[in-house]
């Protein structure tokens, strides 16, 4: 069973040998959430299971970006489903489109006219609760310091 500051050191060593600026951000996003895993109090159930998760996971075994980039999004994925911790921006990003979807069914219901208006303003009423739902989750701790451009992980 591998410990956080074992990956941390695997990542920080792969980083050395690297020659693209996906490769090292891919790199920092997995220093970034092993850190961050490491602050946490997780019971002993939770950490077993977490090392259990990463162990199928199996990240050591491909230093092929885009295998890396798959672990990455199912490490998070499963972070988000049994300890409820999320990406920075998850809820803004995924509330955007909602709004927008909202605001294009309401701006189609008033005419062509106010089609762009309604996609425009879903937008913003998205990003707003989206944003206050991030904001919740920071105050409460449950935000993993890693951005991500999925919208749904």
């Amino acid at each position: 069973m591998q410990t956080f500051d074992n990956y941390i050191t695997f990542f920080k060593g792969l980083k050395t040998e690297l020659s693209s600026k996906k490769e090292r951000r891919i790199y920092d996003d997995f220093v970034r959430v092993f850190n961050d895993l490491k602050l946490r109090n997780f019971s002993e159930v939770e950490h077993t299971a977490l090392h259990n998760e990463l162990d199928l996971i199996d990240l050591k075994s491909s230093t092929n970006i885009k295998v890396l980039n798959k672990k990455l999004k199912q490490l998070l994925a499963f972070l988000k489903q049994k300890f409820n911790l999320i990406t920075i921006g998850h809820y803004t990003n995924t509330y955007m489109p909602i709004g927008m979807c909202l605001g294009l069914v309401f701006g189609m219901a008033l005419g062509p006219i106010s089609l762009t208006f309604g996609l425009l303003i879903g937008m913003v009423i998205g990003m707003a609760l989206g944003s206050e739902k991030d904001k919740k989750a920071k105050a409460e701790g449950l935000v993993i310091d890693v951005k991500t451009s999925e919208s749904c992980i």
